[in-house]
């Protein structure tokens, strides 16, 4: 069998029916593709035979649904029948895709002025993530975002920050106000007491800085939580070193 213009062999029983697939997406794109099918035109391009649609429903069968697959664990999308480490990858690989353009996208020229502004900044940055993880955006007086970076990885459960490292990274970025971000990946996006604690001990130090913490935002799967627009902002005075959110 020779290769057609394009590279791929053709003679599969199968190759008929991707190219109708291929041809469906180019016309009409997704929106009216159930989640296997999604599934099952992107693994195309890592099972180079196999049935990718009977792979798709697995996926989804094991996972729940379209987002649960691409926020699934490596390890754990391999133990499913059809998944091996090329295909395990490339979901993977999608769904910092979708984090990095999002990230960009909601980045460029970005001004934030409220607490809504603050969770729609923050909303996509924690696509796929498993473990808690802190970002930290560092504002001008306008509130136009200078800085964005993930500045902490943890566990499942936590994560720990030093306020002393983040007042640095502020002054470094010659910063007027100052927001942070975490994910509450297995809980509810409610702030905990270590939260709060450590929310209040931030807000002092850079306060001490003259640098404004404008908001500390949660993210869960159960939603976003703004710490500002929920009027759960410290007034009192702490100090430490070393803190977990």
């Amino acid at each position: 069998m020779a290769p057609t213009a394009g590279g791929e062999r053709m003679g599969s029983i199968h190759d008929g029916h991707r190219e109708r697939v291929k041809n469906e997406f180019r016309k009409m794109g997704l929106e009216h593709f159930p989640d296997h099918k999604i599934l099952e035109i992107l693994l195309y391009y890592s099972v180079p035979r196999a049935d990718t649609n009977i792979i798709g429903h697995r996926l989804i069968r094991r996972f729940g649904s379209l987002s649960g697959v691409f926020d699934a664990p490596y390890e754990l999308l391999c133990e499913v029948d059809g998944v091996g480490p090329q295909t395990a990858t490339l979901i993977k690989l999608v769904s910092s895709v979708i984090r990095a353009y999002m990230d960009d996208h909601t980045s460029l020229n970005c001004v934030i002025k409220t607490p809504d502004d603050a969770v729609e900044f923050m909303r996509c940055k924690f696509l796929s993530e498993y473990v808690e993880c802190v970002y930290m955006v560092c504002m001008g007086a306008n509130g136009k975002v200078l800085f964005c970076n993930r500045i902490a990885d943890g566990t499942p459960e936590t994560v720990g920050i030093a306020p002393s490292d983040i007042v640095k990274a502020a002054l470094r970025a010659n910063a007027v106000k100052v927001m942070i971000a975490h994910n509450h990946p297995n809980g509810i996006c409610n702030p905990s007491s270590q939260d709060l604690r450590t929310t209040s001990i931030l807000f002092d130090e850079l306060r001490r800085v003259d640098i404004e913490l404008t908001d500390h935002i949660i993210v869960a799967q159960d939603g976003v939580y703004s710490m500002k627009k929920n009027n759960m902002f410290p007034a009192r005075k702490t100090s430490g070193i070393f803190y977990e959110l």
